[in-house]
């Protein structure tokens, strides 16, 4: 049983976005809002109270975003990976902007995204 239940998903490709958005309904995840340009990935986050938010490490800033998120939401679990150099970088829950990186995989990363 999925544990960490409602996601929110930051910037991504739109395609890539549908497939990942597809990917977690399968598997049980509720997506409850995604970052779009009119609102700001905080306000969004506010807005929806996410147990997990996931972002895109390849786009600017995402690093930074991720550590910033995990730092001011200390109960909200981040998950940002790349493509570009196939990492999953976790933020977990209540450990103030820590993280450490695990290689990509579909499986992994749904692991991480359920995981406490």
């Amino acid at each position: 049983m999925n544990w960490l239940r409602r996601v929110l998903l930051g910037h991504f490709g739109s395609v890539f976005r549908i497939g990942l958005d597809d990917l977690l309904r399968e598997r049980g995840y509720e997506v409850v809002a995604e970052e779009t340009l009119d609102q700001t990935l905080v306000d969004r986050l506010v807005d929806a109270l996410p147990d997990v938010v996931m972002l895109d490490l390849d786009c600017e800033h995402g690093p930074e975003t991720a550590r910033a998120i995990s730092a001011a939401f200390p109960s909200v679990k981040v998950v940002a990976f790349s493509a570009n150099t196939q990492t999953v970088r976790v933020f977990p829950r209540f450990h103030g902007g820590e993280s450490y990186d695990l290689t990509l995989s579909t499986e992994d990363l749904l692991d991480t995204v359920c995981s406490t």
